[in-house]
């Protein structure tokens, strides 16, 4: 795969957190921009967002990140921001870009966090995925096969009312071990659950997820 990095500028966020928008391309050819939060351990996200949504909809949670010194890359799917597809229309392989470019960023320990179509395009990639994935975090994933890996830790999270809550819970069902499932009240669907009344709980839920171990 050929991949090329282009930095870009560097903006603040709401706090003190600073991101660097970055550019890889994928296997098929696609340009991917993201939002690239430094940090000075070697853990890093990739940071997937659901169809309404776009990279900037994950920024809130990667300054909290990047306050517990873990990076992240917050990506645009191809056909949304500058972010282009390439031969095809699998958003699978921008998962797979973004954790070869923090590969080449020297960060070892990889996770992944990602909603609806995003957690459904991080179940499509997982098999090409070549670097290990340390923990994911699949908030209702808009279909996909279940996780076989035993090395990755895994947290699914679905509201119980939602449309999508059966399907949650086969792909939770066929994943293997270590898995954990949590499911919270009403209707709200994967990144809409952060304006849910217990969308402190929720946050609070993933940071400890991922900064555990």
């Amino acid at each position: 795969m050929v991949m090329t990095m282009t930095l870009a500028f560097t903006r603040p966020t709401m706090g003190k957190e600073k991101f660097t928008l970055v550019k890889f391309t994928t296997e098929d050819g696609g340009t991917i921009q993201g939002a690239f939060f430094k940090a000075g351990s070697a853990k890093a996200i990739v940071f997937a967002h659901g169809a309404v949504f776009d990279k900037e909809s994950w920024y809130f949670l990667a300054g909290k990140f990047q306050q517990q010194n873990v990076a992240s890359l917050a990506i645009d799917f191809r056909g949304y921001g500058k972010s282009k597809a390439g031969s095809t229309n699998k958003k699978m392989y921008d998962i797979i870009g973004a954790v070869i470019y923090l590969q080449q960023q020297g960060f070892t320990e990889i996770n992944i966090i990602g909603g609806s179509m995003g957690g459904a395009a991080v179940l499509a990639a997982w098999s090409f995925i070549k670097a290990p994935v340390s923990k994911v975090v699949l908030l209702a994933p808009a279909g996909g096969k279940p996780i076989k890996s035993t090395s990755t830790d895994k947290l699914f999270v679905v509201s119980k009312d939602e449309g999508l809550y059966d399907r949650v819970q086969d792909i939770y069902a066929g994943s293997a071990e270590p898995k954990q499932i949590k499911v919270f009240p009403g209707s709200a669907h994967a990144q809409h659950m952060f304006k849910a009344g217990y969308a402190d709980e929720l946050v609070a839920l993933i940071l400890a997820f991922i900064g555990q171990g």
